[in-house]
């Protein structure tokens, strides 16, 4: 699991309503200061404003429907409208105003083709309706509805450009996520051929065996039964990625079938050749274990981008460490590192910086590991993996 782009999530969001809230504070003393000179229909003006934006707030709830919202929001406001140009013209509410743009960009981000289309007849007849049939008659009536076009016009803007920003971020990502999954299709394609050698191999073997020493066809059966078992095993992952359930792999250094981790320490030296920034600490013999298919080779890959990652976003390093231990039947991989720039920590998992780690974490949550990424300090990175060696991910 990645968490670090969950907790940023969360902090942008609370930022943003922040903001949100102290625009609408701010209009509504304006909307509150300009009844003085208006009549008795003038006290609408701030009630009507802090309603529209109490109904634009309730997006933040919880799987709140924006269309069905945006239908309430614009009704809203053209109802009053109708009724100031029958009954009267109170001063145009600058909160309903800020209220409606919001909510404009809201549902172009994210609404249906059709939804949007509606939303922007609707927004262009609520923002600038209401400037028109509610602004002071006079040359103030065109001003009013001179800025509220010009504020319509910037809210679809911004909607729109959020919109295709959403749409290429989605593609990518799917792009991302498709390479890596065939990718691993064929590593597995790999393994299942790799398996199945075996197996005739042993079957080979057996008839040998049985016609020289009858009485070790057991142990011969109990190979074959076990190359067929992790064959089987195999192909159900293939089976699983071809479907989209799981899958990641992001170029050719992760297909070699049984890899070991020796080509860790060839990394190491390529991206430290004076040996005076990586700290490479393993268990006893684990640079050779040979581990489960998949699981060595994206104990690399984890590796190899970590590294990328500290590149890109840490040029200040100066320690990285890298941990590989056996524990309680998982593969641990670990890689910590300094010097990370503050507006650097949310690039390495996908956000504006590149997809790598997206790729990792599909490539090990098909192993039915667990990644994560984030910072666990001031100014420090660590990018960790948990890859079990057992159950059906792993092969055994």
């Amino acid at each position: 699991m990645v968490g670090q782009p969950r907790r940023a999530a969360r902090l942008s969001r609370h930022l943003l309503l922040t903001g949100e809230l102290l625009g609408y504070g701010f209009w509504l003393l304006i909307d509150t200061v300009s009844i003085v000179s208006t009549g008795p229909l003038g006290a609408l003006t701030p009630l009507t404003g802090a309603s529209i934006a109490a109904l634009v707030l309730l997006r933040h709830r919880p799987r709140v429907d924006v269309a069905p919202l945006a239908t309430v929001v614009f009704g809203s406001s053209l109802t009053v409208t109708a009724v100031a140009a029958v009954f009267g013209r109170p001063t145009l509410s600058f909160t309903e105003q800020l209220a409606l743009a919001v909510m404009t960009i809201t549902v172009l981000r994210v609404a249906p083709h059709r939804t949007a289309i509606t939303v922007g007849f609707a927004s262009a007849a609520a923002i600038v309706g209401s400037a028109y049939l509610r602004g002071e008659i006079g040359t103030t009536a065109g001003a009013f509805t001179l800025l509220s076009t010009l504020g319509w016009g910037g809210a679809m803007a911004i909607g729109l450009a959020l919109r295709e920003a959403d749409t290429r971020r989605r593609a990518q990502l799917s792009d991302v996520r498709t390479a890596e999954r065939l990718e691993l299709a064929r590593e597995l394609h790999d393994v299942v051929a790799h398996h199945v050698t075996g197996i005739v191999v042993a079957a080979q073997a057996a008839s040998v065996v049985a016609r020289r020493s009858p009485e070790e066809v057991d142990r011969a059966l109990a190979a074959i039964e076990h190359a067929g078992g992790d064959a089987l095993a195999a192909m159900r992952r293939m089976v699983g990625v071809l479907r989209g359930e799981h899958g990641s792999v992001d170029d050719e250094g992760g297909r070699t079938p049984g890899a070991d981790l020796v080509g860790v320490r060839t990394l190491v030296e390529r991206f430290d050749p004076d040996g005076t920034l990586v700290r490479l600490r393993t268990d006893p013999g684990m640079e050779h274990a040979m581990l489960p298919a998949g699981v060595a080779a994206t104990g690399y890959r984890v590796v190899q981008e970590a590294l990328t990652n500290v590149r890109r976003h840490a040029l200040a390093a100066a320690v990285v460490e890298i941990e590989i231990r056996i524990r309680e039947d998982a593969l641990l991989v670990s890689v910590r590192n300094d010097g990370v720039r503050a507006q650097a920590s949310g690039g390495p998992l996908g956000g504006t910086g590149g997809f790598g780690l997206v790729g990792m974490a599909e490539r090990v949550a098909a192993l039915d590991g667990t990644l994560t990424a984030g910072p666990t300090g001031p100014g420090v990175w660590t990018v960790a993996a948990r890859l079990p060696l057992t159950g059906p991910g792993s092969g055994r």
